[in-house]
């Protein structure tokens, strides 16, 4: 539920929102509305001070904060306006650069690397970086993942290449032993960096430092194209500022002129909650706004729409040990949040707790008694925030017991699902089937039906007979091992042909692993089925990227390398969620930013736990380097407390603080240090007084619990509408749930690589041709290489024979048209349009300047060209005359498909009456799917539904 009802705009709110030139700095504590002040303003500028959308800029640190933003923007915006840049830095960059990167060298076909893929990269080429102080032999890995981290500290603080490998030669060693291993370990580094930055570009690849760094490069270095967008962007907004690092500010400060009395830079932050130094942020930045921008103006906003005073004052209490690193000590201001909930005669309260347990079953026991005196409560609106999420793994357990449902939010460990682990399980028998570990992992698959009293017997037989447990299953005589065996016998005969995606989705399908997840929509069982979808999608990639780097076909042995790989890289990618859906929310403190919830639990508050130990970087950024003002006092304590204010200000009524002084080890646990800080009695309970609070707890609380289905009505219909979800909606309504509600994994398809391989060949192609108008065909062909997706093929005969149609394809393409002049309105242009409540959106490929306001839509297509009867019904093509209209203010005079493989153009238009019935024809699809009618239609398009094994309806 919502505790706080939407409050009105206040008069410091307002001062920000209508701020007319120059930069503002706005102090915004927690719940004090500053995400809304950013929507706000834009929403102002736009409406009330007419200013072009495409003029404002708004950053942001996550995808889902931009969403959110744009989505809060779409709601009230009219209709014919295009959407703001609102973006994160890091999609911010990665737009600039693949319009502009050509300018300074960058391949437009970048692909982005993070992670394991960047800790792989330097792994395959160890031995180019010819280390020595970083690589004993006994572990030549061992530094790999402190040396990228190194380098991203580089990138944060915007250091290059040839800056660094400058600072390396200042170690000038003095013949003694110590001086010289100092300046072998940073002439080392400079040559790492350098050899790791050489890779990257050889292999076109990017990290998210490279994004941000190759930006500045390319304004530094081309001020014609930093002109351009200074004089685009004349209004620019970014929220969460003190998580910004040194590079990203600098970002914010080439774009922003602040002589020009047009311009605007707003900037919204808190110095209080800048708790991402392990990621680079620099909180310096927003004490250091100031004086970057004497005369910015200064807002601060204290007056908390979220929690009650009760909540508010020991908070407040804990963050002004701080001082005087801290923008109200430098500044002299108060930030002293002002509840405008008022006091609830509820207070905090910390419990210390005998043991673990006694301190689980106390959270369970205090979420039944609020359950059970708060009736306008449910499930999610509790919330357990950890400091990490191993301290939430002992609270799940009593989640269990109590039958409570619970749901991990931003949780990683999409590796260690069972249903995953089954799956990885049975490829790696596939490959080597002695392996007795994975063997008995898949003797216990559900579906298998293999009995407990038979794996017993074979485990017996094994140890008996001296065999491996794979020789025992081949003597066993039960039936369902038989079966198993064939399967086994039959998918390792398919591995020879098939690529790992397509052999994972033949795995699951043969086994009928998806069986147990489907009769019943549980919160547990969609969580399944979306994580073997997520891991599917993992598979999927992998092929791409080996693809495009070896230009062969990637095996199951390949993959099953790399996941060992990646694992021991220390990648373990985020499990699947399910939105709107009545579980507890378990999640990191970190995880919960930007959330509220009305009964907030922070557990294991001790020493050593929270605050964390100091662990430092392996590899420290030399201070001369550290561009950002470091602060007078520790640095690693003020982090720790910011996060843990953090936690206490996502409270809106009830907050518990809680430790045990019995964790297992040998001595007792220390309350933390924090706990005294904010000035709290703390109250001690037994295992006697948990008894009888149990007793009490449970009165009356049978109607509480209730079988959680996870999916309600309002799920089934997305934010966000694309047309090929209408169009699957219309071939059959429950094909449409099982791809987009259920997300049931779907083998590749071949068509839709293939398709996307042209249609972003082709888009790289018109772009490089606005730049240069003599890119040759062997410009093309690159580009077809780059972009080449190798997905779904039925083999390597099929996928190269398509390749060379897709060359025949370009050649024709690239003779009839190298030498027209078209004048391009736009090319591979995203939209956004309202259609009811739902936002509709897709990319038109291409749209011509026909001048007037009036363009053709030039729409590519592969496969089969269809007749001109055919083309003047397609519906795709007519809500991409919806939506330039409504998007971008621009008549669609004419509408074109492009048979790419053909080479033939069939054009059509459309009356204002089709568009209406068109979006009339939406609307209705939308009312269907919020009554939740997913009723089959079975036809002939059952023979090629990707879920004709699942379906009970399937002809």
């Amino acid at each position: 539920m919502q505790y706080m009802p939407k409050a009105t705009i206040n008069s410091n709110q307002k001062k920000a929102i209508e701020h007319k030139s120059g930069a503002l700095l706005v102090v915004a504590g927690a719940g004090t509305g500053k995400t809304r002040v950013i929507t706000e303003r834009i929403k102002y500028l736009i409406q009330k001070q007419k200013v072009n959308s495409n003029s404002i800029l708004a950053l942001t640190f996550t995808e889902k904060a931009a969403k959110e933003m744009s989505d809060r923007v779409g709601d009230v915006m009219p209709l014919g306006y295009e959407e703001p840049w609102i973006n994160t830095f890091h999609s911010f960059a990665d737009r600039i650069l693949k319009k502009d990167g050509l300018e300074i060298g960058l391949n437009p076909s970048y692909k982005i690397i993070s992670g394991a893929d960047q800790w792989l990269l330097v792994r395959r080429n160890l031995f180019k970086f010819k280390l020595a102080y970083f690589r004993p032999m006994g572990n030549p890995t061992k530094f790999i993942s402190a040396i990228l981290s190194f380098i991203s500290r580089l990138q944060d603080e915007s250091v290059s290449v040839e800056e660094f490998t400058e600072f390396s030669k200042k170690f000038q060693g003095d013949g003694s032993p110590e001086s010289e291993l100092e300046q072998q370990k940073w002439a080392e580094l400079a040559h790492v960096y350098s050899e790791y930055t050489r890779l990257k570009s050889e292999k076109s690849v990017l990290d998210f430092g490279d994004l941000i760094t190759n930006t500045l490069l390319l304004f530094k270095s081309r001020p014609n194209i930093l002109k351009k967008y200074k004089d685009q962007f004349k209004h620019i907004l970014v929220d969460e500022f003190q998580d910004t690092n040194y590079a990203q500010y600098d970002l914010i400060k080439m774009l922003f002129d602040a002589s020009e009395h047009d311009r605007s830079l707003l900037v919204v932050g808190d110095d209080s909650q800048s708790i991402y130094k392990f990621r680079g942020a620099a909180v310096s930045n927003i004490l250091q706004f100031k004086e970057d921008f004497p005369k910015a103006d200064m807002v601060t906003l204290v007056d908390n729409y979220r929690s009650t005073q009760e909540i508010l004052d020991p908070a407040y209490k804990l963050i002004v040990n701080n001082n005087p690193d801290t923008l109200e000590s430098k500044l002299g201001i108060s930030k002293e949040l002002k509840s405008k909930i008022g006091y609830s005669k509820i207070s905090p309260e910390v419990i210390e707790a005998e043991n673990q347990e006694v301190e689980n079953e106390l959270i369970v026991q205090k979420i039944l008694e609020i359950l059970g005196k708060e009736p306008q409560f449910t499930f999610k609106d509790f919330a357990i925030l950890a400091r990490a999420n191993s301290h939430l793994e002992p609270i799940i357990l009593a989640l269990r017991k109590h039958e409570i449902p619970y749901q991990l939010v931003g949780n990683r460990g999409l590796y260690d699902r069972d249903e995953v682990r089954d799956i990885i399980a049975f490829l790696k028998i596939l490959i080597n089937p002695i392996d007795s570990v994975n063997l008995y992992k898949v003797l216990n698959i559900p579906t298998l039906h293999i009995s407990h009293t038979v794996v017993a017997k074979l485990l017996a037989d094994t140890k008996f007979k001296k065999v491996s447990l794979w020789q025992s299953l081949q003597d066993c005589d039960d039936d369902n091992t038989k079966t198993l065996l064939k399967k086994i016998t039959d998918l390792q005969t398919h591995m020879a042909k098939f690529m790992p995606a397509e052999l994972v989705y033949e795995l699951v399908n043969s086994i009928n692993y998806l069986s147990q997840f489907t009769k019943v929509e549980t919160v547990d069982n969609v969580l399944c089925i979306k994580n073997l979808d997520l891991f599917l999608q993992r598979v999927k990639k992998f092929e791409n990227d080996f693809y495009s780097e070896k230009r062969d076909t990637p095996t199951t042995n390949d993959f099953v390398d790399y996941l060992e790989l990646v694992v021991e890289a220390g990648e373990n990618p985020a499990q699947a969620e399910v939105e709107d859906i009545d579980t507890v929310n378990l999640m990191t403190v970190h995880a919960s930013k930007g959330l509220e919830f009305p009964v907030v639990f922070m557990p294991a508050l001790i020493a050593g736990r929270f605050p964390t130990r100091n662990r430092k970087d392996p590899i420290m950024i030399p201070e001369e380097l550290i561009r950002e003002t470091l602060p007078t006092g520790d640095e690693h304590i003020q982090e720790e407390r910011r996060l843990f204010y953090v936690g206490m200000t996502r409270a809106q009524k009830y907050l518990f603080l809680t430790y045990s002084i019995d964790y297992g080890g040998r001595r007792e646990s220390t309350p933390s240090g924090y706990l005294n800080e904010i000035g709290i009695t703390t109250q001690k309970v037994s295992p006697t007084e948990l008894s009888a609070a149990r007793q009490n707890s449970l009165f009356g609380m049978a109607s509480t619990f209730r079988d959680p289905l996870a999916l309600e009505p309002k799920s089934f219909v997305p934010y966000v509408l694309s047309y090929s979800q209408i169009d699957k909606y219309e071939t059959c309504p429950l094909q449409y749930k099982y791809a987009y509600v259920l997300r049931i994994p779907t083998l590749p398809n071949s068509a839709l690589s293939f398709g996307s391989t042209i249609h972003d060949t082709l888009r790289d192609f018109h772009t490089k041709k606005t730049f240069d108008k003599n890119v040759t065909y062997e410009d093309l062909m690159e580009m077809y290489k780059n972009n080449w997706q190798p997905l779904g093929y039925l083999e390597a005969e099929h996928r190269e024979q398509r390749f060379e149609d897709g060359k025949d394809i370009l050649r024709r393409y690239f003779e009839k048209h190298t030498n027209e002049e078209i004048k391009h309105k736009a090319l591979e242009k995203n939209f956004n349009i309202k259609i009811g409540d739902v936002k509709f959106t897709g990319r038109i490929d291409r749209m011509d300047d026909l001048g007037d306001g009036k363009v053709e839509i030039v729409d590519y297509k592969t496969g089969q060209a269809k007749s001109q009867k055919e083309v003047d019904k397609d519906e795709q093509v007519t809500t991409y005359a919806i939506a330039a209209k409504e998007a971008f203010g621009l008549e669609a005079e004419k509408l074109s498909l492009y048979f790419v493989e053909s080479g033939e153009k069939i054009s059509t238009t459309r009356t204002q009456e089709q568009l209406d019935a068109m979006k009339d024809k939406i609307r209705l699809i939308i009312e269907k799917m919020k009554r939740g009618d997913f009723e089959a239609t079975p036809g002939i398009h059952c023979s090629w539904c990707d879920f004709k094994e699942i379906c009970p309806f399937a002809l």
